[in-house]
């Protein structure tokens, strides 16, 4: 019985195993699946290559103006009359989306209290960007006055000779940089507008690379536009680079200035003694660079010593039979002449090979000295217009007290002279108290040039090239942080707005960035009147017309 019954059981517990196995398949447990995390896009404004694009990668062309924020009064506020949410309103109007931000390290920093930074400085700094931002303005801070001083007009040297202002540099740009880091409406950073390194470039390598590194520590993704060197002090020949600072990070977008021709976009401003500039375009204007001396007329007759009464003196045929000079300029020569000597009614004339007379290429007769510089090997002595010693008229140039190599050269009146042709500069000249070692006369100097080209649009297109060349060579992305034509080129049908067209047409044909040189101020701006706000009814209203229509 025993046996039966656990047979039995056996089995029922089999057939009750079996039914609950067959055709059953255990049920899977799937486990839930984790989240991919896409990474953020960056909201600010890149490279990609060498273009600039925004957070969706498209491409952004900058174009825009400078906000020159009347940062030379060196106040430690900055100016409220310069602009307001308006401007930035006209600035988009005009087809513009930057604004190039000037800055002066006071706005933020005292001298007595370095490191510690003005709450009056971020505040105004936050509102601008929140008008930038209310009309969808790009800012490009630009620190145009830094420790140690402005630089383009000779007065930086402390940033140079002095690392504390170095070191107060770096860390207010950290302290902006880290600040704004987030930023969307900020662009970049300029970390020092037009540099002039008091010994070398390699000087502006090492700080620009010192201020890349700073800002690098604590924003990653701001876009830096680090600028050449405008010369190094004393030096103004340009190295295989541009003067372009040896420099690496990311980000790193490559500023030039642009103003050629300087005689004629700073024409007729008393703090750039350059006087009368001439017109664009001007066939007849010879633009050259690097230009150096070469040889000059030495036979001419020199002025008598102690007092003399006018004279004439006709100068010597010189022959050109040297492919080394490539153009001449007149120079009226008062050497050791202690005393003064006058140079009036000066005519320069050409000969074909045979002595034939083919034309009189300047005549002179001294109504104002435009186009003539005095120039002084010892710095003595000076030399300019006269008013009352003419020899027709009232007026003619003079030397007077110079006890060096001295002369008057008339630099705008350059001319080519032809291989086998003669060249005569005649004249009066007069002497007072000359002395007797003195050696006053008239000479026609000739200078070896590396280019010459002729005041048109030729020559700006030369001017920009050599930018847009060097910057294809680099692959770096390039932006002309400042161009401009100064306000005496819009008067007097001097072709200031046909000068703007010409640069802007090749601007956006090479498609470099660019920001224009100014908005508000009397010298370059569109708007004029240092003391109250831009208003159309005191404005170069052709010129907002011009960019309105080119940039929309």
């Amino acid at each position: 019985m025993k046996l039966a019954y656990y047979i039995s059981l056996f089995c029922l517990i089999f057939l009750s195993c079996s039914k609950s196995d067959v055709g059953t398949e255990p049920e899977s447990i799937e486990e839930p699946e984790e989240p991919i995390e896409e990474t953020p896009k960056n909201p600010l404004i890149q490279l990609n290559g060498t273009d600039i694009v925004d957070a969706n990668g498209n491409t952004l062309y900058l174009k825009g103006v400078a906000f020159g924020n009347q940062i030379w009064s060196n106040s430690s506020t900055p100016g409220t009359t310069h602009h307001n949410e308006l401007d930035f309103e006209r600035v988009k109007n005009m087809g513009m989306n930057a604004v190039r931000f000037y800055m002066n390290y006071t706005f933020f920093e005292d001298d007595s209290n370095p490191y510690t930074y003005k709450q009056s400085g971020w505040n105004w700094l936050d509102q601008n960007i929140q008008w930038a931002k209310n009309h969808n303005v790009y800012l490009i801070l630009n620190m145009h006055a830094p420790q140690g001083g402005y630089q383009s007009q000779g007065e930086g040297d402390a940033l140079w000779d002095n690392v504390e202002n170095q070191n107060r540099l770096v860390a207010l740009w950290k302290a902006i940089a880290e600040k704004y880091k987030d930023e969307v409406q900020i662009a970049g950073f300029g970390p020092v507008n037009e540099p002039v390194p008091t010994q070398s470039i390699n000087q502006w390598s090492s700080l620009a690379q010192k201020l890349i590194n700073g800002i690098r520590e604590v924003n990653e993704n701001h876009l830096i536009f680090i600028e050449k060197a405008i010369y190094v002090e004393g030096n103004y020949d340009v190295d295989d680079n541009l003067n372009f600072p040896q420099v690496t990070g990311k980000n790193l977008v490559y500023e030039f200035h642009s103003y050629d021709p300087h005689t004629y976009t700073h024409q007729l401003f008393d703090w750039a003694n350059l006087g009368e500039g001439g017109k664009y375009p001007d066939e007849n204007i010879l633009e050259i660079t690097n230009g150096q001396w070469y040889t000059a007329i030495f036979g001419n007759d020199k002025l008598s010593s102690e007092n003399s009464d006018w004279t004439y003196f006709e100068g010597i045929k010189y022959t050109i039979d040297d492919t080394q000079i490539s153009y001449a300029v007149p120079a009226l020569v008062g050497q050791n002449v202690d005393g003064t000597v006058y140079f009036d009614d000066i005519i320069i004339k050409e000969y074909d090979e045979t002595g034939n007379f083919i034309r009189d290429i300047y005549e002179f007769n001294f109504d104002d000295d435009s186009g003539w510089n005095y120039w002084s090997e010892n710095d003595s002595g000076e030399g300019g217009l006269s008013n009352n010693e003419g020899i027709n008229s009232s007026s003619c140039l003079y030397i007077s007290s110079a006890t060096s190599d001295s002369n008057m050269s008339g630099t705008s009146f350059r001319f080519i002279p032809q291989q086998g042709y003669q060249y005569q500069i005649s004249g009066w000249m007069k002497g007072e108290n000359v002395d007797a070692t003195a050696n006053c006369r008239l000479r026609l100097d000739f200078y070896n040039a590396e280019t010459i080209l002729k005041r048109n649009k030729a020559y700006l297109e030369w001017s920009v090239k050599r930018y847009v060349d060097w910057a294809n060579a680099k692959g770096a992305p390039l932006y002309l942080g400042e161009f401009g034509a100064g306000i005496h080129c819009f008067e007097n049908n001097k072709g200031g707005l046909q000068f703007v067209e010409d640069m802007l047409d090749i601007i956006i044909t090479n498609k470099i960035h660019f920001t224009y040189h100014a908005y508000h101020e009397d010298a370059f701006g569109l708007y004029f009147g240092g003391n109250t706000l831009p208003s159309t009814s005191n404005a170069n209203g052709p010129l907002i017309d011009l960019f309105t229509n080119t940039l929309n």
